[in-house]
């Protein structure tokens, strides 16, 4: 079966080729996402955050590449963009104003018919007027399988967009990708290019990198930090090792 999209347009070549969304379709996923807010709500969630990067069906709207359709939800920014702002407004109606809600945004499509910085500072502009808190730039994941050849990743190379989004939209950030130094995340936060880091696959290999990355900036010899039943039993073991000589302590 195949998948609904803005357009019948396939992902890559040999792919399948979707069915286009109706008015009505539109319409229903907007109010979807607005009934989801409200279980998250019951739920005890404190923060949302709505996945429109990385070629999923947000995005698909956004993007000029994915986005060719000729109505009101296609054609000029303005248009391609309504879909999320109308997204953003349907979840702010079932979600409380005191709790957060965030946008994960592909700040570039790294294609030269594809989204720019440029065009996200707008968009996150429109969804800061809808009620959306904060942005969670990364970018990429829409136009093909292939990664674009111009697009050099490098730990932190996506905080750029983070910094310009969080200037010139006014709105609060998140920068995301490759970060797992924590002197590098912490200078990311003094410098003011974000307002929060964001850690998938480093804590998937350390669930406690918050932890160790507080020890390394600002010490923690007795593990005062971690939780009483884990940092006791990790206190007297570095005590132990110091005595024997195989840690300094």
């Amino acid at each position: 079966m195949a998948s609904y999209r803005p357009v019948r347009l396939p992902y890559a070549n040999g792919w399948p080729i979707p069915r286009e969304m109706t008015e009505n379709d539109i319409k229903a996923v907007i109010t979807a996402f607005g009934a989801a807010a409200g279980r998250a709500k019951l739920a005890g969630f404190k923060m949302i955050e709505v996945y429109a990067a990385h070629g999923f069906l947000v995005h698909q709207f956004l993007s000029p590449i994915t986005n060719q359709r000729c109505d009101e939800w296609g054609g000029s920014a303005e248009n391609r963009m309504r879909f999320a702002v109308e997204v953003a407004r349907e979840i702010r109606r079932n979600w409380p104003e005191d709790l957060p809600l965030a946008f994960r945004l592909s700040a570039t499509d790294w294609l030269e018919s594809g989204l720019t910085v440029v065009d996200t500072v707008e968009i996150a502009k429109a969804l800061r007027s809808a009620g959306v808190d904060l942005i969670d730039c990364s970018s990429g994941g829409i136009g093909g399988k292939e990664r674009p050849q111009r697009m050099s990743i490098a730990q932190g190379f996506q905080v750029p967009f983070a910094a310009q989004i969080r200037a010139r939209a006014d709105i609060p950030t998140m920068a995301v990708g490759f970060l797992w130094d924590s002197k590098i995340c912490d200078a990311v936060i003094e410098r003011g290019d974000a307002d929060m880091i964001a850690l998938g696959r480093e804590l998937l290999d350390d669930p406690n990198w918050p932890l160790h990355c507080a020890t390394q900036l600002e010490g923690d010899a007795d593990h005062a930090r971690w939780p009483i039943e884990a940092g006791w039993w990790l206190m007297k073991r570095d005590r132990l090792l110091s005595k024997l000589g195989l840690r300094s302590g």
